[in-house]
């Protein structure tokens, strides 16, 4: 009975020497004191949605039209024009 008490708390000390049993995981480790307490949550933005869309929208769109007229500049001074004609089959 001794000896089956013993080994129980030989695995129990091998498991908390153990950093995969630890109390606290490795990588969230910004989100506790170093005494082990739990930092409150930060606060957060109300409108970020609002916020990402304000900025998201009118960058794609301005980037469409400036995608646009860089095409349509190409094409008007013969720089880049798709022959859909000319095959380069010299068999």
């Amino acid at each position: 009975m001794l000896k089956l008490l013993k080994s129980g708390m030989l695995q129990l000390l091998h498991r908390l020497r153990n950093p995969a049993f630890r109390g606290r995981p490795n990588d969230v480790s910004q989100s506790y004191y170093r005494n082990g307490g739990l930092k409150p949550k930060p606060e957060q933005e109300p409108m970020a949605l609002v916020l990402i869309l304000v900025n998201v929208v009118p960058g794609v769109m301005l980037g469409t039209y400036a995608a646009k007229k860089l095409a349509y500049f190409l094409e008007v001074s013969d720089l880049f024009a798709p022959d859909l004609l000319d095959d380069d089959d010299d068999d």
